[in-house]
């Protein structure tokens, strides 16, 4: 059997277009405004279960809800993941984040998310899971052209095709 190097690292191969929060620290820049949508789930004819997402706030409860739960807002934005190196989609239904998002902009210095990192983490408490959104002091971008090529990006990524479930990465 070979043995590997001591330096060896796996390297993720399948990293997905989405965002997702983990229990690491995570840092990453918001590169576009958000999108918001509402989304509740139902089981189709062929007992699949898929989501209903529409723009505006559902009025009621709806009949076809499969939990008989309300209604989930989301908001999705694009963002530059600083810990992959990769430009990704983060949608965000937690209260808490969405929160947080919005009480750094009603900082002077903090108005436009757009323009400073944030880190984000998720723990545990017992069966409650937390999230801890922190505004990073310096921009972790390793170079201007590395900025300016996750903004060029995002560019092409569709967020409206969230709306209707397309890929919001197919090239329009």
């Amino acid at each position: 059997m070979t043995r590997l190097p001591t330096d060896y690292q796996f390297k993720e191969t399948n990293v997905s277009n989405y965002f997702k929060i983990t229990d690491e620290q995570q840092a990453f820049r918001i590169l576009t405004i958000p999108i918001i949508w509402y989304e509740y789930f139902r089981v189709d004819g062929e007992g699949k279960v898929k989501p209903v997402r529409q723009r505006e706030e559902f009025k009621e409860v709806p009949t076809d809800s499969k939990d008989g739960n309300s209604p989930k807002q989301f908001r999705a934005f694009v963002v530059w993941n600083h810990n992959l190196k990769k430009v990704q989609i983060m949608e965000i239904a937690q209260k808490t984040v969405m929160k947080a998002i919005i009480e750094l902009t009603k900082s002077e210095d903090r108005a436009d998310p757009k323009e400073y990192d944030l880190s984000i983490t998720k723990t545990w408490k017992g069966t409650d899971t937390r999230y801890s959104l922190t505004p990073l002091p310096k921009n972790r971008f390793e170079s201007e052209e590395e900025f300016n090529n996750a903004k060029d990006e995002a560019k092409s990524i569709r967020l409206e095709a969230l709306y209707d479930g397309d890929d919001p990465f197919k090239p329009f």
